[in-house]
C-alpha cells in the first residue's frame, strides 16, 4: 500500500513521475538524501513491484499515425479463448486493458489511416466474430497525460500535463524520423532510465549522437516525457475511466469543466475524441467512495451541463506502448 511507503520513497516516486530520466544525484538533491540512498530506494521500488518499468511517452500522432480507441464486449467466451484473443491483439494493438463495467476490453491501435484500421478490425472480426457482442470505435485527437500529484497527497495539481496529438491551430504535418531515431525510441520505450552511453553501445553509435538525437526528439515534440509505469494496485489505488455526456455547453463552460478535471490531483488522463463520449477522463483513487465523491462534485458544480455519466474500472493492463512499428 502507498501508506507503507515512507515520505522519502513517495518523494522519489513523484520525482520519477515528473521526469524518470533525472539522475540519482538530481533526485537526491530534491528529496534530501544521498545519491547512493536514492539509487538503493529506486532499485527496491522496482524489485518490490511498485514500479513495473520506466516508459517513454511518445507523440505518435506527430509521426503520422492515428490512434483508434476500440472497446469490445464479448459473449460465449471461455478463459482459453479470451487468452487467444488477447494474444492476437498484442500483435496489433499498442494498448490493451481489461475492464469491469459496460465493456470487457479497451484497446488502442495506431494506424496510418482509416483504411489500415479497417483491415485490422475486419481481420479481427472475421476471426472472432462469434465472440463479439458489440464494439465501439473512436479516434483520439488529443490525450492529456497528468503527473501523479496524489503520490504526495496534494489536493490540486502543481505540474503541467504532457499532451499527445496536435493542439488547435497547430501545423499537423508529421515529423520525419530515420532508423537511428527509431532505434533510440525503441530502447527508451522499454527503459527510459537507460544511460545514453548504454543506449549508444546497444545501437552501435556514439554517445554524442544519442544525446543530440534525444534532445531533438524532445524539441520536435515527438518525445513528450519519461515516466515510471507504476503498479497501481500494489500502491493501493484503483483505476477508473469515466464518460460524461454533456449538454448546454458554451466555449467558456467547456473550458471550466476541463480546467476542473485538469487540476484534480487524481486525474491521470483526459481524452478528446472524434466519436466516443463528450468527455472521457481517467482517475486513480483509493476507493469507490473517492470516485463517487469526485463525480458528485462534478455534478454539483456543472449539473446543468452533465446529462449523464458512466464509469468502468481498469483491472489488468496487458500491453502499453506509444511506439508503433515504423521500420521493420
Amino acid at each position: 500500500m502507498l501508506e507503507k511507503l515512507d515520505l522519502k520513497d513517495r518523494k522519489i516516486l513523484y520525482q520519477l513521475d515528473l521526469n524518470t530520466r533525472q539522475t540519482d544525484s538530481q533526485i537526491a538533491k530534491k528529496v534530501g538524501l544521498s545519491r547512493d540512498s536514492v539509487r538503493y530506494r529506486i532499485n527496491q521500488l522496482v524489485e518490490k513491484g511498485y514500479i513495473n518499468y520506466f516508459m517513454t511517452i511518445i507523440n505518435s500522432m506527430k509521426l503520422g499515425f492515428e490512434w483508434y480507441r476500440t472497446f469490445f464486449k464479448f459473449q460465449n467466451l471461455t478463459v482459453e479463448k479470451e487468452k487467444e484473443i488477447i494474444d492476437w491483439l498484442k500483435g496489433r494493438a499498442s494498448w490493451i486493458t481489461r475492464i469491469e463495467g459496460i465493456w470487457d476490453l479497451n484497446t488502442g491501435i495506431f494506424c496510418k489511416n482509416v483504411y489500415e484500421y479497417r483491415n485490422v478490425i475486419n481481420e479481427f472480426l472475421f476471426k472472432y466474430h462469434k465472440y463479439i457482442e458489440r464494439y465501439d470505435v473512436a479516434i483520439v485527437t488529443r490525450m492529456w497525460h497528468y503527473h501523479r500529484d496524489y503520490i504526495l497527497e496534494k489536493k490540486t495539481k502543481s505540474s503541467k500535463a504532457d499532451v499527445m496529438g496536435f493542439n488547435e491551430g497547430e501545423d499537423c504535418t508529421p515529423e520525419k524520423i530515420d532508423e537511428m531515431d527509431y532505434k533510440i525510441l525503441e530502447v527508451l520505450t522499454k527503459n527510459a532510465r537507460m544511460k545514453t552511453i548504454d543506449i549508444a553501445r546497444k545501437i552501435k553509435t556514439s554517445e554524442i549522437v544519442v544525446r543530440y538525437r534525444i534532445k531533438k526528439l524532445i524539441k520536435n515534440g515527438i518525445i513528450l516525457g519519461f515516466r515510471p509505469f507504476l503498479n497501481i494496485n500494489k500502491l493501493g489505488y484503483m483505476y477508473f475511466k469515466v464518460h460524461f455526456t454533456l449538454q448546454n455547453l458554451t466555449q467558456k463552460k467547456k473550458e471550466e469543466i476541463f480546467n476542473f478535471i485538469h487540476i484534480h490531483s487524481n486525474t491521470v488522463h483526459t481524452t478528446e475524441l472524434v466519436g466516443g463520449a463528450d468527455l472521457e477522463t481517467e482517475f486513480q483513487v483509493k476507493s469507490n467512495a473517492e470516485l463517487y465523491k469526485y463525480i458528485q462534485d462534478m455534478r454539483m458544480k456543472f449539473g446543468e451541463n452533465i446529462r449523464e455519466y458512466e464509469f468502468m474500472q481498469y483491472t489488468d493492463e496487458y500491453k502499453f506502448t506509444y511506439l508503433p512499428e515504423i521500420f521493420s
